[in-house]
C-alpha cells in the first residue's frame, strides 16, 4: 500500500466518497460526510502519520479494518494482536461539553484500491491502530461537529466547550478510565505531531473546527481507573 501525506489522504477519501456515494454502497462513507466527513478524514491522516513508526499492517502498511458496528474481517487477530491484551473504548462522556455517546472502531479501509479512512456513524470513532484505554501510548477519538445527514450524530458538536482541567470519561469493559484535559488547541489539518506516542497513557480527541477550515484538538491524560462492573 503506497504512503501517502495528509492532504493526499483527504483527497483520496473525498474522490472515493463521491463514487461510493453515487453506488449507494452500504456502509461506505455517508452523505453526511459532505460537510464534517473530512475532517474526520484528515484526523484520521494525522493518526496515520502518526503511528507510522509502528504500524498495525503486514508489511509496514496501515492494517485494513471495518468499524465496530460490522462483522471482523477474518485475520483482524493477526494483524492487532495487542487488543487481546486490552479492551475496546465502547463510550466517551465529557460532562463540560454534554457529550455522551457510543465509540465504534474506524480505520483504514481499501476503496477501489486507494486507502481511506473511516468515519463512524451515530457515534465517536477510535483508531483502531491508537492506544486502548489505560494503556500507554495515545489513544486517538474522532467525532464530526456538524453533520448534514440528521440520522447521523455530531459527536463532538460542543467539543470546544472544554478547557483545561475538565474530565473526560472513557468506558471499556467493566472501567471506566478518567483522564483529565491539558490542552486544548486549534492546529491546521496537518499538524500530524500531535498524534504522536510515548509512555504516557493519553487521550487525543479531534473535530474540526466550526468554519471547517482547521481542526480542534483536546488532550488529556489518564488519572483514575474506576471498576464499573457494580454501577447500577
Amino acid at each position: 500500500m503506497p504512503t501517502l501525506t495528509a492532504g493526499q489522504t483527504a483527497n483520496a477519501a473525498a474522490v472515493t466518497e463521491k463514487e461510493a456515494m453515487a453506488r449507494n454502497a452500504p456502509f461506505r462513507l455517508s452523505r453526511s460526510s459532505l460537510v464534517a466527513g473530512l475532517c474526520v478524514v484528515a484526523a484520521g491522516a494525522f493518526a496515520w502519520a502518526g503511528t507510522a513508526a509502528h504500524p498495525g499492517g503486514p508489511g509496514g502498511s496501515p492494517a485494513t479494518t471495518m468499524a465496530g458496528t460490522l462483522p471482523p474481517r477474518s485475520g483482524a487477530d493477526a494483524v492487532y494482536p495487542s487488543i487481546s491484551r486490552g479492551s475496546l473504548p465502547t463510550r466517551i462522556v465529557i460532562p463540560a461539553a454534554g457529550v455522551d455517546v457510543p465509540i465504534a472502531e474506524v480505520g483504514v479501509v481499501l476503496s477501489d484500491g486507494v486507502p481511506v479512512w473511516e468515519t463512524a456513524w451515530r457515534a465517536a470513532g477510535h483508531h483502531i491502530d491508537s492506544a486502548l484505554p489505560g494503556q500507554p501510548g495515545n489513544m486517538v477519538i474522532t467525532g464530526h461537529v456538524s453533520v448534514a445527514d440528521r440520522r447521523n450524530l455530531a459527536a463532538f458538536s460542543a467539543l470546544d466547550a472544554v478547557v483545561p482541567g475538565d474530565s473526560i470519561e472513557v468506558y471499556s469493559g467493566g472501567a471506566r478510565y478518567l483522564y483529565t484535559v491539558e490542552r486544548v488547541l486549534v492546529v491546521p489539518p496537518d499538524a500530524v505531531h500531535l498524534l504522536r506516542s510515548d509512555s504516557v497513557a493519553a487521550v487525543t480527541l479531534i473535530t474540526c473546527t466550526r468554519d471547517l477550515n482547521d481542526r480542534l484538538v483536546v488532550v488529556g491524560t489518564l488519572t483514575t481507573i474506576e471498576n464499573t462492573k457494580d454501577d447500577a
